[in-house]
Formats: C-alpha cells, structure tokens, sequence
C-alpha cells in the first residue's frame, strides 16, 4: 500500500463529502418543506459522519486532511444551478438537482473503488464501500420523491 496515494484518495473523498455537507446546508435553506429539510438534514450528518471517518484514516497515515472546497466544485456547480432552477423553490427541480448531485458522488466513490484497490486497504476499501452504498440509498430516497411528483 502506497501510504501517500491512499491520502489523496481519501483526501479526495473527504471534499466530496465536504461537498455534500454544504450542499445539503444549502438545500434546507432554500425549501420551506419539512419533509425535505429533515432528509436534507439527515443526509448532511451523514456526509460529516463520512467526512469524520476519511479524516481519521488521513490522520492515522500521517497525512493532512483537506479542509477546501474547491471553486470549481460540485458544489459551486451545484450553487449555480440552485440560484437558476430554485427562484421560486420547485420541489420537483430541488429532487432533480439533488438526484443528479447524488448520482454524481456515488461515481465517484465507484471511480475511487475500482481505480484505486492497489493503494486501499481491505478494511478501508469495506468501509468506502460502505459509505458508497449509503449514499446509494440517499440517490434512491431523492428519487423515489421526484417519482412520486410524475405521479
């Protein structure tokens, strides 16, 4: 294992949910529905929840955890598109947008996972595939309240 490539893996993984925290602060600002803004909430615990354990792995290695959003993130995309499609805050483009932010971040942890097995460890490739497939679970509950909107 290549200590220094798994903390940019990590690294990586921790702007994501870094990403996300911020994303899911902005969506609850931007609705004035309850329901969304208790997904949203508890989807932004578990981003920092995930952010905590990628940090602690960091830090066992000796490395230094990212502690930046990028301005060219997903999330500045994410903000762009959320002051053009929320004006007048439209549940349907809310789960639209957060669908495909979701959809977004479970390709990467995918991307992290299948590029990356030589720089991972057994125990932290269970655990990102872990988180991954929480996060799939959060894509699957935006969706299914987009879908019941077409219904």
């Amino acid at each position: 294992m290549n200590k220094e490539k798994s903390i940019v893996v990590l690294n990586n993984l921790i702007e994501i949910n870094t990403e996300r925290i911020e994303i899911y602060k902005t969506a609850k600002k931007v609705t004035e529905e309850h329901d969304l803004k208790d997904l949203f909430a508890e989807f932004q615990e578990t981003s920092a929840v995930f952010k905590l354990e990628l940090v602690e792995e960091v830090q066992k290695m000796g490395g230094v955890p990212v502690n930046v959003v990028k301005r060219n993130s997903l999330f500045s995309r994410f903000w762009n598109n959320f002051k053009l499609t929320l004006a007048g805050k439209n549940r349907e483009d809310i789960l639209n947008t957060l669908e495909y932010n979701e959809f977004v971040a479970i390709k990467s942890y995918k991307d992290t996972l299948s590029n990356n097995l030589d720089y991972l460890t057994a125990e932290l490739h269970i655990r990102l595939k872990s988180q991954q497939i929480m996060l799939t679970k959060h894509h699957d509950k935006v969706k299914k309240l987009g879908d019941l909107m077409l219904s």
